[in-house]
This record gives structure tokens, sequence and C-alpha cells, in this order.
């Protein structure tokens, strides 16, 4: 994923594209463009990743074939621009087809390799042994939401009913979109904390507080 946000900051094009307008000159547009090499520089040396990835309101959703990565679009021109942005703390959603949502893709499967199932991401080079049932779950739990946000008829209990589960089961899966996104990261990239599985995530899935410092000390990230 952070390979996906590398190839995106290192591209002139796509920054310009993205936060630029007609009245910036170009000098203001080299500025954007240098800024972005240098959040390339700090992401690949790993320096306030975290910090960044929250100050953007960076969310991940995690599909079968592909990852997408949304941020804003205003926070981002922010930073570009030499702004200091404190990190979101608390849960904020971004509006879903607002024109602030700044969505990168990135192409995705899984593939068994030896005994173990890894997710391949294009143009990444975190890739790392991954728990597929973790990833299975998430996914799950995106493709759930999707559908409830496409279709406001539809309820959690149609869905339950659906698929053969409880509606418990369903309003517990609701619960990880939610995740902070180093943490949806770590779990693609195989580095979550030894022990929590598919199982253990979903135990605890029903106490996950909105701050995501609480959701890290939660589930045994530190």
């Amino acid at each position: 994923m952070i390979g996906r946000l590398h190839d995106f900051l290192a591209d002139p094009t796509a920054i310009l594209d993205a936060v630029a307008d007609e009245s910036h000159s170009g000098s203001t547009q080299r500025q954007l463009i240098e800024r972005g090499r240098h959040l390339v520089q700090e992401l690949q040396a790993k320096i306030q990743v975290k910090e960044t990835l929250m100050a953007l309101l960076c969310q991940v959703v995690v599909y079968p074939d592909r990852i997408e990565i949304k941020a804003s679009r205003g926070r981002l021109a922010q930073l570009l621009a030499g702004q200091a942005l404190e990190p979101m703390r608390q849960l904020q959603v971004l509006e879903r087809n607002s024109d602030d949502v700044l969505t990168l893709t990135a192409a995705a499967r899984l593939k068994r390799v030896g005994r173990e199932m890894r997710m391949l991401v294009e143009s990444s080079g975190d890739q790392a042994a991954a728990d597929p049932s973790l990833l299975r779950i998430i996914a799950r739990a995106h493709d759930l939401q999707t559908s409830l946000t496409d279709n406001t008829l539809l309820s959690v209990h149609d869905i339950a009913r659906q698929q053969k589960v409880t509606a418990a089961y369903v309003y517990t899966l609701l619960r990880l979109p939610w995740l902070a996104p180093d943490i949806t990261t770590a779990i693609i990239n195989g580095r979550q904390p030894q022990g929590l599985n598919a199982k253990a995530l979903m135990r605890r899935a029903s106490q996950l507080p909105a701050d995501w410092a609480a959701q890290r000390a939660l589930l045994g990230f530190h």
C-alpha cells in the first residue's frame, strides 16, 4: 500500500492533477512537486508514516482483486504546501463521492507461495506473507459496507438473511472498515502482532473504539 502512495507522490503529473489549480504559478507547482518527492523520501525511510497517513485522513479499502487508498485532497494540498497538519486521532470519515476524496488504486491478488498465502500488490515493495483469513474478513467487511451505502433500502438483517449469518456477526464485521489505516496496512503486509488472527480480530471488534491509538492498544500494535 505504501508503495502505491510512493508512486503517486513521485509522479509530478498526478500531484498537479490532484491538488493544483489555475491559480497556482509555475513556481508554486514546482514547490508542490518537490515537496511530494520529499514526502516519498520520508516514507521510504519510514519517517512519520503513521502520522502522514493520519494527517491525510487515509482510509484503506480491501477488495479481493485490488486495494484502494482514499485520502483528503484538501489536506494533501496543505501538506504539499508545507503546512503543518495535526494527525487526526479520532475517527473522521471522508464523505463518499465527495470532490475532496482522492482515490488511489493498486491491483492485488492472493497467491499461494509454498504453504503460505501472500497478497501481491502491484508496484509495492511491501509484499510479505499475509494471513488470508484476516484479508478475507476485512474485504468482506468493506463489501458489506459498500452494499449498505449503495442501497439504502438494504438492512443489516437483509444481509444477514442473504448470507446466512446472524445480524450480530454483520454488525461486528461492519466495525472493521474503520480500523486505523496503518493497522489495515500492517495486516495487508502480514505484519500484524502475533496472535492477531481472524478469530481474535472478530472477538475484539465488538469492543473496537473510534480512537486509533486505542485501537492499536486493543489489538496489540505498539
